[in-house]
């Protein structure tokens, strides 16, 4: 006699813990949950961050499961041969409205029992209830009283577009009027009671730790391999790795996609000196300081996000300042310049533009080559003054005209301002404020129209992009702040 309760074969789960490494808690979690013959669950919530591998993992898991695998003794999956368990993956990142998610979900089902009939439309809750219902019915197994189970996953239901209050709490409830389904939700960050449903079952995706990364991403060889051989290119390339989450990832790229982006973008540059003979792999801490410069620039690290692959398992959606700190890869040479000034305008006082931006001061920068004696010595007194920095002060309104004034006079200092000629009255440059404040980099404060003059704007971006921005016209803001 069968037993009623039996864990899966340990095998088939063993072999999905060198696909996916440091991962062996939740596999085993959830094909416990997902088996046939294991505990049963007719909700389950699989969350974490971004870039975990929820996705990937639940549908290997489940293709682990569903898959037949006959011996002698007529045991498949580690129960009886008539014991079957089939699955529907519902993205809903692909679908548009509530409705598209509903039909979305029907067509999947019908896909994975092989339905052959019509589909009914299905344009709310009670409608997914009845073709569910019908289309399990008719799913038979090799044996009318074989066990049967179907999983339909959710994908990101958290984030369904236009999706009501009562959606989640329904579709938790599909278990109990169709008892051979399990409801498996996908989602980034649960709140206390999201289905209005007591012991549903959570299983964290937490995010990946240092070692963890350190381990996942040094399993793959970098390309180009060094000269010295596969050994030599494995060490020099797990110590970089670590170099580069030490410098680069550890606060704003911890996720595993942008970390793996980054290094593959920095290694064949780190290499350079080895490919080209000057320096040899050993020791490392002077390959280290011959690229010093590529881990002091945290530019390198924000555009790799943003264009790192999005594919799954994880895909990592850019945030708004990471998107701002690419303008710098976008925007024309006068937006760029114009966007640095709004910044200036924003938190220079204005009885400072006279010492900061006036004829004298700028040939003085030229002779030195950086910040002059006078503009050291008004940040000397303002700091008397006020012991508060300008910076936590917040942006200041202004006017144009005073910020129009200041990109004429930092345009001269800029990379190349010197010889792209005169902008003087170019309908190109009111054409970049406009793109500007329709960006929301710009932001006009007050009622006045903008027609006569009286109106005034406040920058909207910070302190790093504004000085990764002027880096990339020639600009070190820095010397321009009368702080």
């Amino acid at each position: 006699m069968a037993s009623l309760f039996s864990l899966p074969n340990e095998l088939r789960i063993t072999s999905l813990y060198s696909q996916f490494p440091c991962r062996e808690q939740q596999i085993r979690a959830l094909a416990t949950l997902l088996s046939v013959r294991a505990a049963q669950s007719r909700n389950i919530i699989l969350h974490g961050l971004e870039a975990t591998g929820k996705s990937c993992i639940t549908k290997a898991v489940l293709e682990e499961l569903s898959t037949e695998h006959e011996t002698a003794n007529g045991i498949v999956n580690g129960n009886t041969a008539h014991e079957n368990l089939r699955y529907a993956i519902v993205k809903t990142a692909e679908c548009i409205t509530g409705r598209h998610l509903l039909e979305q979900s029907v067509g999947a089902v019908a896909k994975a029992v092989e339905w052959k009939g019509p589909i009914g439309r299905c344009d709310n809750l009670s409608q997914l209830v009845v073709e569910l219902s019908r289309l399990l019915a008719n799913w038979k197994t090799s044996d009318e009283d074989g066990k049967r189970r179907f999983v339909l996953v959710f994908d990101g239901i958290d984030r369904q577009r236009d999706a009501p209050p009562t959606l989640l709490p329904a579709l938790a409830r599909l278990g109990e009027v169709i008892p051979s389904l399990t409801t498996l939700f996908l989602l980034t960050s649960p709140r206390p009671q999201l289905l209005h449903f007591p012991g549903v079952t959570h299983i964290l995706f937490p995010s990946y730790t240092k070692s963890e990364l350190l381990l996942i991403s040094s399993l793959t060889l970098p390309n180009p391999l060094l000269p010295t051989g596969e050994k030599d290119t494995r060490e020099t390339h797990t110590r970089f790795l670590s170099a580069v989450y030490d410098s680069l990832s550890k606060h704003s790229g911890r996720d595993i996609l942008s970390f793996q982006h980054v290094a593959a973008q920095l290694w064949p540059r780190f290499i350079r000196p080895i490919l080209s003979g000057e320096l040899s792999p050993t020791p490392f801490s002077r390959l280290l300081l011959a690229n010093r410069s590529l881990f002091q620039d945290d530019s390198v690290l924000i555009p790799s996000i943003i264009s790192a692959p999005t594919s799954k398992p994880q895909v990592q959606a850019p945030t708004k300042a990471a998107k701002s700190h690419t303008l710098h890869q976008t925007l024309p040479f006068n937006s760029r310049l114009l966007l640095v000034s709004s910044y200036l305008a924003s938190y220079n006082p204005p009885r400072l533009d006279a010492v900061l931006f006036m004829k004298t001061a700028l040939q003085k920068r030229r002779k030195k080559g950086g910040a002059t004696a006078l503009t050291r010595t008004t940040k000397a007194s303002a700091s008397k003054s006020r012991k508060i920095s300008r910076k936590l002060l917040g942006p200041q309104a202004f006017v144009l005209e005073r910020m129009l004034a200041i990109f004429h006079a930092i345009r001269e200092e800029s990379r190349g301002g010197m010889g792209r000629g005169s902008v003087n009255g170019s309908a190109d440059v009111q054409m970049a404020i406009a793109t500007l404040i329709s960006l929301r980099l710009l932001v006009r404060v007050g009622n006045a129209d903008p027609l006569d003059g009286g109106a005034r704007y406040r920058v909207a971006v910070g302190w790093e992009v504004v000085r990764s921005v002027g880096r990339s016209v020639g600009i070190e803001a820095e010397e321009w702040v009368g702080d």
